[in-house]
């Protein structure tokens, strides 16, 4: 890119500087990070053109793409120059990301044959979270994803996850069994007590209706512990 064409406005750029032409001349793959978030954006602000304003996003998140799409809507609208249709834009096509790497990552079938699978599906979404989230991956009885979506949010050391909420749920889709799953953003992967005594819970909720809690996984930042394959499910 012409360095001096940085601060001013995109019309003003030659061709071959802005973004939209770079994507047709040169693809996607081949651009900036800032010039594809830029392209997101769609338009910058009276002093400062949309790629000045994407990098100026990333610089909020120390350059990290992985914080950045972290962020939820109300964060990025806290940022200079990003209004609510931005930020929403932003998050959405994060969104899209992650939803399309679970995809990729789980297979076509998506058959949860052991916990591995079930962290691939889950961790685009939950890998950068600063807060904890709880999951639930709904399986039918040849163990294939019917739906997965998160039930529960929470702080950076604990978050809110009610049974009869994961069960009601399980009945509408008529799923027979289920994986559970929350982060620690801490990059603990030590259950807590509290994350013993809610698998507890959910194994005898599932008992009790006849279904089947398969595992409760903790997820970090590129790894996961799951009750499962330690021992640690209760019954087991």
């Amino acid at each position: 890119m012409n360095h001096e064409s940085a601060n001013r406005s995109i019309r003003l750029w030659t061709e071959e500087d802005r973004p939209r032409e770079r994507a047709l001349a040169h693809g996607i793959r081949g651009m900036a990070t800032s010039e594809c978030l830029a392209l997101i954006l769609r338009s910058g602000t009276r002093t400062h053109s949309a790629v000045d304003l994407a990098r100026s996003m990333l610089d909020s998140y120390g350059g990290s793409l992985d914080r950045l799409a972290a962020a939820d809507v109300i964060a990025l609208q806290g940022l200079g120059g990003v209004g609510l249709a931005k930020a929403a834009a932003v998050a959405a096509a994060f969104e899209l990301g992650r939803r399309a790497a679970g995809d990729a990552r789980a297979g076509d079938a998506k058959v949860v044959r052991g916990s591995s699978d079930v962290f691939h599906l889950l961790h685009p979404s939950m890998a950068a979270l600063d807060h904890e989230q709880f999951w639930v991956v709904y399986l039918n009885r040849a163990n294939k994803v019917v739906h997965y979506e998160c039930v529960g949010k929470g702080g950076w050391t604990a978050t809110a996850a009610d049974v009869r909420v994961v069960y009601q749920r399980a009945l509408a889709l008529k799923t027979p069994a289920l994986v559970v799953a929350h982060n620690h953003p801490s990059g603990r992967l030590e259950p807590s007590e509290e994350d013993r005594r809610l698998t507890q819970r959910l194994v005898e909720g599932a008992r009790i209706l006849e279904l089947t809690c398969l595992d409760h996984l903790i997820i970090g930042q590129n790894q996961y512990v799951s009750f499962a394959d330690r021992g640690w499910m209760p019954g087991t």
